[in-house]
């Protein structure tokens, strides 16, 4: 057996794993890691940029001992079957290990070996994108005959709607790539079709962080295919930008904003306030921040800025202005890691960026791929997610290996 079939296997379970809301990522990922140990042994040491990575989620981790939301490393017994990894620290070290074992191994397959492991996994995304787009037509009967009448229940399948939405747009620009650099122009015609019938899938799942990604997706892809020899290392390191310049170019937005008199659209405005608060928690703590996870303890409420409660009903006095996280990794890893994890953090993708080959020197279909996920992945970055949530990122390494692995498929020169 080759490592190529199992991860084929892995990504035969990826549309599963979306259905369930996308907590079965990080399992996943664990799985198709392991058996890299065998059949196809990662090179040593890590590239620089995945050393860099390494520095940041052991800084990260090592934050947790100063962090207000650490609460040891596990909770509950075994025996009475309460028992948790209660640790953020310790799951994002897990998914760190486990995808530098899956990445390592899925660069060790040999060209031309991926043929049919290839079409399986481009296979299984089409089949997530199908129930995507009907789950969201659908929506109302299967969400009644799954979670029945309980509000609450009913509340999380449309977050795993989203979330499964999220995470198809992570491997859209797989798909779209494959089909439109396929001879003829009716590939093109289908691979537009896919994006914009994804489009209106978002729409309908209220997931305004997969459609823009979706428009991040498009200019990542211009932006490549117009600078074909620096595309990556620019686009990595304006990546890498964003995140050192986050809470400056943030604040200032928002004050621009607030001075124009411009009030925002619902939860757009309400996202707005919970990174002003996360900014100006940035600024106690510059260089080392507050702690992985430590933004779950900012409690206060809209009612303790009446200038904002006044444009909310009433009811809103008692929310919490930062929802257990920032919904902005960016702004999240200034506050809960400082100065130091933003510049860990944002010189991997510079290294990651010059570690990829340049862009001419790539099939189209992979290159495309790339940037095009890399497009998603910034939507979701700065307005889903937090920044230590393993299923994301379990679900972003695995979309990375599927990159990896169209690569490893002989295709006629494109």
């Amino acid at each position: 057996m080759s490592y190529a079939a199992v991860l084929a296997a892995a990504f035969v379970l990826w549309p599963l794993m979306g259905i369930l809301g996308g907590q079965g990522f990080a399992p996943l990922l664990g799985l198709a890691a392991l058996p890299a140990l065998a059949l196809s042994r990662p090179k040593l040491p890590p590239a620089p940029y995945a050393m860099l990575a390494i520095l940041f989620v052991f800084w990260a981790a090592l934050s947790e001992t100063w962090s207000p939301a650490s609460k040891g490393l596990v909770s509950g017994n075994l025996l009475h079957g309460d028992f948790a990894v209660k640790a953020a620290s310790l799951r994002i070290v897990l998914v760190t290990l486990f995808g530098l074992l899956a990445v390592g191994g899925a660069m060790r397959i040999s060209g031309g070996t991926a043929q049919r492991s290839s079409r399986v996994m481009l296979g299984a995304f089409a089949v997530q994108g199908l129930i995507v787009l009907m789950s969201v037509f659908l929506s109302g009967p299967v969400l009644a005959a799954v979670y029945g009448d309980d509000p609450l229940e009913v509340n999380k399948g449309i977050q795993n709607i989203g979330r499964n939405a999220n995470s198809f747009a992570l491997v859209l620009p797989l798909l779209a790539a494959y089909l439109a650099v396929r001879p003829g122009l009716i590939w093109k015609g289908v691979a537009a079709l896919m994006i914009v019938v994804s489009a209106i899938a978002f729409e309908r799942a209220d997931s305004q962080a997969a459609l823009f990604g979706l428009g991040f997706m498009v200019l990542a892809m211009g932006f490549v295919g117009l600078f074909p020899r620096m595309g990556f290392r620019w686009l990595f390191s304006l990546l890498a930008g964003y995140i050192a310049i986050a809470p400056v170019a943030f604040g200032l937005a928002i004050n621009a904003l607030e001075r124009a008199g411009i009030h925002l659209p619902g939860s757009f405005q309400s996202r707005a306030w919970s990174w002003q608060v996360v900014i100006g928690k940035s600024i106690e703590k510059p260089f080392t921040g507050h702690g992985l996870a430590a933004s779950k303890t900012w409690r206060e409420t809209y009612g303790d800025h009446p200038d904002w409660l006044r444009h909310l009903p009433d009811f809103w006095a008692q929310y919490p202005v930062v929802p257990g996280h920032p919904h902005n990794m960016a702004l999240q890893i200034w506050a809960e890691t400082g100065m130091v994890g933003a510049i860990l953090a944002g010189l991997s993708l510079v290294a990651l960026g010059f570690s990829l080959p340049r862009p001419n020197e790539m099939r189209s279909d992979v290159r495309y791929a790339i940037a095009g996920m890399a497009g998603v992945a910034a939507s979701l970055f700065s307005f889903a997610y937090s920044a230590w949530n393993e299923a994301f990122w379990a679900s972003l390494v695995l979309a990375a290996i599927g990159i990896i692995l169209l690569s490893k498929r002989e295709r006629a020169s494109l």
